[in-house]
């Protein structure tokens, strides 16, 4: 399966950095299981946040969205998280921050218009994922159960890991969504995408028109729904390859476990459509509206991280 990888021992750099108020923080770096042509991305990079006395053996993985501005704002969750007794790990995303390559800007890759490429980003980002959940059961810090929690493009990378690793039994959402019909021809963050796909794209290999990619969907339920297994990726054939890291296409799997989800209703760059359908395909679990934009919503970080730990802690 696209998502799977090979289970083996591997190495861990892990400084400590301070502690404060209870929570001792750690940089941590270890060799990703897919490497690229770009060596600043070939290793994971995350920051690990461990509590003096941990109140639970699930612990969290948390993953930021998209962009060059959102991490100082977004680190306040898994240390807070930590604060309320629950490890966490805030994992960056691949071509993001730290593990940006030279020359780039920090997420801009994930929106370069070659398609071979893009799934190996989603498929080193997800497995990325996986295996920070070794990381932190080699650490004794789980049981073997973990939670994620995932911002804007980090919910649709933690979608599609919590649809292909049943060891997540619980997520958040913020401000996410699936469904690539509407991201990519609705939402504000991809209008450059969309203007390349208008001047440049070769049509008949990757890019598409709005009528194209419509098309293409017309039978994406069905596809969806035909994947009784994550390992039914490889066998059921698909309409075009971005189905295959739509986090929409994995978003049934999750369902039955436990899920709060979070959608704003100004979003500018989440389409409403986009968030609607992921809800719906991950079984309608527990939602809030925040009265919000895309931006706006980190306004209600309190009452979100409150639920989530309350999520988290409950039995």
């Amino acid at each position: 399966m696209l998502y799977d990888y090979d289970k083996k021992d591997f190495n861990v750099k892990k400084d400590f950095i301070s502690t404060e108020n209870g929570v001792s923080k750690y940089r941590v770096e270890y060799k990703s299981f897919v490497q690229t042509p770009y060596e600043e991305s070939n290793s994971v990079i995350g920051y690990l946040f461990v509590p003096e006395k941990p109140k639970t053996k699930t612990p969290l993985v948390f993953l930021h969205g998209m962009g060059d501005k959102n991490l100082v704002p977004l680190i306040w969750y898994p240390r807070k998280f930590a604060e309320s007794g629950i490890p966490s790990f805030l994992m960056i995303l691949p071509f993001h921050f730290e593990r940006t390559p030279k020359g780039m800007k920090s997420g801009k890759k994930v929106l370069l218009d070659d398609m071979p490429e893009t799934i190996q980003d989603f498929r080193q980002s997800v497995i990325d994922v996986r295996t920070s959940m070794d990381f932190l059961k080699k650490e004794g810090l789980s049981s073997g159960e973990f939670a994620l929690m995932g911002v804007s493009f980090g919910g649709m990378v933690g979608a599609i890991a919590m649809g292909v690793d049943d060891r997540i039994k619980k997520g958040i959402f913020v401000i996410a969504g699936g469904n690539f019909r509407y991201i990519t021809w609705k939402s504000l963050a991809t209008r450059v995408l969309r203007k390349k796909y208008e001047m440049e794209s070769n049509t008949d290999v990757y890019g598409c028109t709005e009528e194209k990619c419509e098309e293409i969907h017309k039978n994406y339920f069905e596809y969806i729904h035909s994947l009784k297994t994550p390992e039914d990726l490889d066998r059921v054939p698909y309409a075009k390859e971005c189905f295959l890291f739509d986090p929409l296409t994995f978003a049934h799997f999750i369902r039955g476990r436990k899920v709060v989800m979070y959608s704003a209703l100004f979003d500018e760059i989440i389409p409403k459509k986009s968030a609607n359908e992921l809800w719906e395909e991950m079984g309608r679990p527990e939602r809030h509206w925040l009265f919000a934009d895309h931006i706006t919503s980190i306004f209600y970080k309190k009452s979100i991280l409150e639920r989530g730990v309350k999520l988290i802690l409950e039995e």
